[in-house]
């Protein structure tokens, strides 16, 4: 059985996706793979991402801005699903996609970014969390109780 794989995107893959990232791999286990990239990364991670992880009990020593480009390459993973993580034009995918990837938009950022606040910050990521938490229990799905 071969693994679901998402791809985060934001602006500078310092913040949204890499937090993004970190979360959904420690979420789903096995079950997804997930990578971030931005269109336009920065050169290091927000100063904030490690204290928001590490509040999760998740670090970042994995993670680094990357360019969106590097999932056109060859034998780069391709995403079966692409979620964009703020209001930002969509990438053009390259012709050697699935025409099955999918693209969903979350939000959870205007533009521009405001970063440089650790409150900010947090609010981004418990966004997120929320986000990806709704995957894997969807908010109003009843409880199922098993009759044992």
């Amino acid at each position: 059985m071969t693994r679901t794989t998402v791809l985060f995107l934001c602006p500078d893959n310092s913040l949204l996706g890499p937090l993004a990232e970190a979360y959904l791999n420690h979420r789903a286990g096995s079950l997804i793979r997930a990578f971030s990239a931005g269109t336009i990364p920065a050169e290091r991670l927000n100063c904030y991402v490690s204290d928001l992880l590490s509040s999760d009990g998740l670090d970042a020593k994995s993670l680094a801005p990357k360019p969106v480009d590097i999932f056109w390459f060859p034998h780069a993973v391709i995403p079966d699903r692409v979620i964009y993580l703020a209001e930002m034009k969509p990438v053009s995918p390259p012709v050697t996609w699935k025409s099955t990837t999918s693209s969903h938009w979350w939000s959870i950022a205007r533009e521009p970014l405001s970063t440089d606040r650790f409150e900010t910050c947090a609010r981004y990521y418990r966004q997120i969390r929320k986000s990806i938490d709704d995957l894997f229990e969807p908010p109003g799905k009843p409880l199922q109780l098993s009759n044992s």
